[in-house]
């Protein structure tokens, strides 16, 4: 089973996500119309910078890679910190703003989502050396309390309304469940990251099993939420 993992780790991410792409396709035309359509582009830009940022492990294999190779891009740590890190955990905040009904909730989110894109530029700029050879663990915990800050508001607003009826009906109580429970489990494991090396292997595949349960739990929920929930019309 571990040299399963080890070997297959990626496909077997990409096999997940594509399993909440896949949810998403089917029922895209059934959110049309709806906010949660904005939700279903935010998977589909996530198996993209997947797909793009696996480019380290066709070295060898695809040829006008080589420039990279030679470059310090070499690595794709640049590439994970800047959409993944970043711009993703953005869009996730952008959609429960838009989800948000309560001018307060929606302020706060609002305030704590520019904030953080503020923030995590400006610190980019100032260790721009590093941003190539390593993920930023600053940018990942500011990521996770904004994601907190973000699901935390939407739980709060079902509770004191009349969704808390029909939530098991609701694609954002899914998604907002999903990366909630992501973020809580996997950023502790950012602290651990200075044993990600490859003398310490049992480290490098417990760091794996982590992401592949805690991925498998994220994007099955997504493709529920999808398959089960209703869609609203669209909330600017």
């Amino acid at each position: 089973m571990e040299n399963f993992i080890l070997n297959n780790n990626v496909y077997i991410t990409y096999v997940i996500e594509f399993i909440a792409v896949l949810a998403g396709v089917f029922t895209y035309k059934k959110y049309k119309q709806s906010t949660a359509i904005f939700f279903i582009h935010i998977l589909f830009f996530i198996l993209f910078l997947e797909l793009f940022g696996s480019y380290p492990n066709y070295y060898g294999k695809v040829n006008f890679l080589k420039p990279l190779y030679d470059s310090v891009f070499r690595d794709n740590y640049w590439w994970f910190t800047i959409c993944f890190d970043v711009i993703t955990i953005f869009l996730f905040s952008r959609l429960f703003y838009k989800v948000l009904k309560r001018k307060t909730y929606k302020k706060i989110v609002s305030i704590s989502s520019y904030t953080f894109i503020i923030v995590s530029i400006v610190y980019i700029f100032l260790n721009f050396n590093k941003l190539f050879f390593q993920f930023f663990i600053f940018i990942q915990i500011l990521g996770a309390v904004l994601i907190i800050i973000s699901t935390v508001s939407y739980f709060l607003e079902i509770i004191n309304n009349d969704k808390i009826l029909t939530f098991y009906k609701d694609l954002y109580f899914y998604v907002a469940v999903a990366i909630f429970m992501w973020w809580i489990i996997v950023t502790p494991v950012s602290f651990f990251d200075i044993y990600f090396r490859a003398e310490d292997w049992n480290f490098i595949l417990l760091k794996w099993q982590i992401y592949l349960i805690a991925n498998l739990f994220m994007y099955t929920t997504f493709a529920i939420g999808l398959i089960v929930s209703k869609p609203e019309k669209i909330n600017d």
